[in-house]
């Protein structure tokens, strides 16, 4: 059985090196992004889960959530190679390294978000994904998802996860 823990630390590991090809310009504006996806959903959730979703089944809930958060991420890597650019032109190693420390947050955020999806909504997909059992790696590491740390988990007022959303957003548009 794969923790999940291992999981979205892998899936870091992953797009670190895929930020290190594309440089730490792009993958900030993919952090900002995905930061921003991650902070809107996260402050709408108890409006949509008491208005829109509160008829919905769990499963179906955690697909939309799943599905407009992968969405935006898929639209926020795509946005530097539709205007043409997918890789660094420099060949500047430090670009590549900071562009990988991007990545790799970009990874956690990504499959962390989607892990906490799983849990506010109680694993609902049984037959693929079950809930970390007691004691395991992922039940230890459920305090290490974005959403929990930096949002305050589901009760959280999200507070730094606002912070993080306008300095990341500052940050992008004096450095581009």
């Amino acid at each position: 059985m794969i923790q999940l823990s291992s999981l979205m630390w892998a899936a870091a590991l992953f797009f670190g090196i895929l930020g290190y090809l594309r440089g730490w310009n792009r993958e900030l504006v993919a952090t900002a992004g995905i930061t921003l996806a991650a902070f809107a959903i996260f402050q709408f959730d108890s409006i949509l889960r008491g208005t829109i979703f509160l008829l919905l089944p769990r499963e179906q809930v955690f697909l939309i959530q799943m599905g407009v958060f992968l969405a935006v991420a898929y639209f926020v890597y795509q946005a530097d190679e539709l205007a043409g650019a997918s890789r660094r032109n420099d060949n500047n190693l430090q670009s590549g390294f900071l562009g990988a420390i991007a990545g790799a947050l970009n990874g956690y955020l990504i499959v962390g978000t989607l892990w906490y999806f799983l849990d506010i909504n109680e694993y609902p997909l049984t037959q693929l994904i079950t809930a970390p059992a007691p004691g395991s790696p992922s039940a230890s590491a459920i305090g290490l998802m974005p959403l929990v740390l930096i949002g305050g988990g589901a009760g959280g007022t999200g507070d730094l996860l606002a912070v993080m959303v306008v300095a990341l957003l500052f940050f992008v548009l004096v450095m581009n």
